[in-house]
């Protein structure tokens, strides 16, 4: 009974962040397909995590990750150039002029060198490894740069849509799919040891062909969860 009241406690205290005033109607009405309450607690978010996000859009996920660490966090949540002209300004900034967050910081660079200040506690890579690929992005780079910007035991943590079983990165551009094995090898090639890995937002009834933007499978989409740590 112990436990189980701890693990109520907990995933209480996600779901009371995610359910702050301070977030708009749009992200509220995603939350039932994007479990970001779930997705936080397996990826071992808590209250004082210092914590960037790499393309965090239009900060759906960056803001929720903000109400968890609460005034003694802090959460970088990152811009490329191409994604500030995409939404015609830096999209953060938008945000935190209608929805202040004391705590959620902007920064923008490219996604090889995101300008993450060292130390972080956690990186979360959520569903843009894919846009990683067909944008060219040096990978690499990339995550070597993170595995640099992590504490001892940091946590890199990636959600991304699933592909077809052995489409690797062939449908990265058409479709924004990716396959979770290629993911898995070129981290763990990093440097990262794989920590565990969840299936809340696995979908039976998505095949994996169609375009993760339309209409009838958009926030839908079988996607896999991966928590990587840094030795």
């Amino acid at each position: 009974k112990y436990l189980l009241k701890i693990n109520e406690c907990i995933m209480n205290r996600y779901k009371k962040a995610i359910a702050k005033e301070n977030r708009p109607e749009s992200d509220v009405l995603r939350d039932p397909n994007r479990k970001p309450d779930e997705v936080l607690r397996f990826l071992k978010v808590k209250e004082g995590d210092t914590v960037g996000e790499i393309n965090s859009g239009r900060g759906y996920f960056s803001a929720c990750v903000a109400n968890v660490v609460g005034k003694k966090g802090k959460v970088y949540a990152h811009s490329s150039p191409v994604s500030i002209k995409r939404w015609k300004g830096n999209p953060i900034e938008k945000r935190l002029k209608e929805f202040h967050q004391s705590n959620l910081f902007s920064v923008v660079g490219e996604m090889e060198k995101p300008n993450f200040p060292n130390g972080l506690d956690k990186v979360f890579n959520i569903m843009t490894y894919h846009d990683a690929v067909w944008s060219k992005a040096n990978r690499e780079l990339m995550n070597q740069t993170i595995f640099n910007t992590l504490i001892s035991g940091g946590i890199y943590g990636i959600l991304d849509h699933n592909s077809k079983e052995g489409q690797g990165i062939d449908n990265c551009h058409d479709i924004h799919r990716i396959e979770k094995s290629f993911v898995i090898k070129e981290v763990l090639s990093s440097g990262f040891i794989l920590d565990s890995e969840s299936s809340i937002l696995e979908n039976t009834s998505d095949d994996c062909s169609s375009m993760v933007f339309e209409k009838d499978i958009r926030d839908k989409t079988s996607r896999f969860l991966l928590r990587f740590r840094k030795p």
